[in-house]
């Protein structure tokens, strides 16, 4: 119950109060009390628990719920309802005469007229309480959302990316589809030098560079650490190699400058495609990959001590026209 609320329903705690205050003054006004032996006890308590139970709800809608049609709606019809049930009970104690006819039309009339209202704003509760549920369901559902994206890179995570292996490979006749896994050559190097707060730093900037060489059917997903992995629907092979390669030409060609350092700094990547198999599953798939991922990691460190052995002893592989590089 939140009490403070009960400084925003002012207009309704006058209505209520109003509806106390006129049942009385019309019974008192109008009766006379009846001797003690003419009252039943029994019908005092049953009539009083219904105007006691009436204040009541009335009371818990406004600590509970904020300002509003509603509100106001239920507020009203069970003001309407108190009067007719504290009537019923002064009823008990007081005798009328000539105005008996009158406030009887008078008690049941704005009973009556409660239970209207109070069906009206029941049924508007219950549309509230349906849009309600849908909002939660989509922060839900965004919450969940939420818990399977990566903090560094805002990419998904790789959990995400099995789940989404899992379910194109459960499919009875499995889509054609081809995983791609990135890794960026001596990035531990990078990160021992600068921290790791620079290397997160790249490894956003990486992510952007990614994303803007996908297709929005395509999905980016950090795998480990500095290793990538992207999911490539209704693709061949050709064509997510063709991809995998652009993405490494462009972060070749991307210099990144930490803030701690003047000179800016050049990343290559390594990378290893596989298309799924209709036998496959999600970690055969992966650990296809990955593994030649490995041997694509080894050609290119070999690569990277032939080019550091050529600059040291002056000799540097010229492409000769025909494109082969020729000593």
């Amino acid at each position: 119950m939140n009490f403070s609320l009960l400084v925003h329903h002012q207009r309704l705690f006058s209505i209520t109060c109003a509806s106390l205050a006129l049942s009385l003054s019309l019974s008192l006004g109008l009766g006379e009390a009846k001797p003690i032996k003419d009252i039943s006890w029994l019908d005092i308590i049953g009539e009083g628990s219904v105007a006691l139970l009436s204040l009541a709800w009335i009371f818990f809608l406004l600590v509970s719920r904020p300002p509003g049609r509603v509100t106001s709606a239920l507020v009203l019809g069970l003001s309407c309802f108190l009067f007719s049930a504290n009537l019923d009970l002064i009823d008990e104690v007081m005798s009328y005469h000539d105005a008996a006819t009158v406030l009887s039309m008078v008690e049941s009339i704005p009973s009556a007229i409660g239970m209207l209202i109070m069906s009206y704003a029941l049924y508007q509760w219950h549309k509230e309480q349906l849009m309600l549920n849908k909002q939660l369901q989509k922060r839900e559902q965004a919450l969940r959302q939420h818990h399977q994206i990566d903090f560094v890179t805002a990419l998904y995570s790789a959990d995400y990316m099995r789940t989404q292996i899992d379910l194109a490979l459960q499919h009875e006749h499995p889509p054609e589809f081809t995983v791609a896994m990135l890794d960026i050559d001596d990035f531990d190097v990078f990160n021992r030098k600068f921290g790791h707060e620079q290397g997160d730093m790249f490894l956003r900037e990486l992510s952007d560079l990614i994303l803007m060489n996908l297709s929005a059917a395509d999905l980016a997903c950090r795998y480990a650490g500095d290793r990538f992995i992207l999911l490539f629907p209704d693709t061949d092979l050709i064509t997510a190699q063709r991809v995998a390669n652009q993405i490494k030409t462009a972060i070749a060609n991307i210099a990144f400058k930490p803030s701690s350092s003047k000179e800016s700094f050049y990343h290559r990547l390594s990378f290893a495609v596989e298309k799924a198999q209709p036998d496959d599953n999600t970690e055969a798939l992966l650990k296809r990959v990955n593994s030649s991922l490995e041997v694509a990691k080894q050609a290119t460190k070999e690569q990277s001590i032939l080019d550091t052995q050529s600059r040291s002893t002056g000799y540097v592989d010229m492409p000769s026209k025909d494109g082969n590089a020729h000593g």
